[in-house]
């Protein structure tokens, strides 16, 4: 039985279920979908998703996209102490994370990666300066949000480490790139320094370099 992940790991979203595999230990098949070269919309790649759109998760000729569907399943495949809680209240925190970065703070984000880096990193066109305007507005309404709700807590849910922390903190890889407002966000800081230092995050960042051109 063989498990391939599709993805381009210097996207958050990619990113994010490559780290969780790591965590876990998962066995896997690295696949890499070149978004530079346009991997996403050969045929190959649009019979796993229609969408066009990576990461996904391929087994047995069953195929599975959405980052965090992809998070779960991974973490629901391979059981370990509290990082997909096993009671309701606690999978429903974890979930509740999940579903917020991919409606808020995803989104938010993603406005000031495209803006800020991967016009420049794929010759997209100037920055709008329209457009990093409302990315950051949305970004410090959710920073905002995650900052408070990290103040006395060492991880999102719970008392440990969880999939929602990877869920959450795997945009914070470009936050360098595309140069994320968190000065007044300390928590958030403090937060993402504990995801850094471990081990599979540091893994997964090895990964995540651009593809040298041919």
């Amino acid at each position: 039985m063989t498990l391939r992940i599709h993805a381009f790991p210097l996207s958050p979203r990619a990113f994010k279920v490559l780290a969780v595999a790591h965590h876990l230990g998962i066995d896997y098949e690295f696949v890499l979908c070149d978004l530079a070269a346009g991997t996403q919309r050969t045929p190959e790649f649009t019979r796993l998703n229609l969408n066009q759109r990576m990461p996904v998760l391929e087994e047995d000729g069953w195929s599975l996209w959405e980052s965090n569907a992809i998070a779960l399943f991974l973490a629901a495949k391979t059981p370990r102490d509290g990082f997909l809680p096993a009671g309701e209240r606690g999978r429903a925190d974890v979930n509740r994370w999940m579903f917020w970065e991919s409606a808020h703070w995803d989104p938010a984000c993603a406005i000031l990666v495209f803006e800020r880096f991967v016009k420049a990193a794929f010759n997209r066109g100037a920055p709008d300066s329209a457009e990093i305007e409302k990315g950051l507005a949305q970004f410090h309404r959710c920073a905002g949000v995650l900052n408070e709700h990290l103040k006395g807590r060492e991880f999102l849910c719970g008392d440990g480490l969880s999939v929602a922390d990877f869920s959450v903190g795997a945009a914070l890889i470009m936050a360098d790139k595309a140069a994320f407002p968190l000065e007044a966000y300390p928590e958030i800081r403090r937060w993402y320094a504990a995801l850094t230092a471990l081990p599979a995050w540091q893994k997964t960042l090895a990964m995540s370099q651009l593809p040298k051109a041919a």
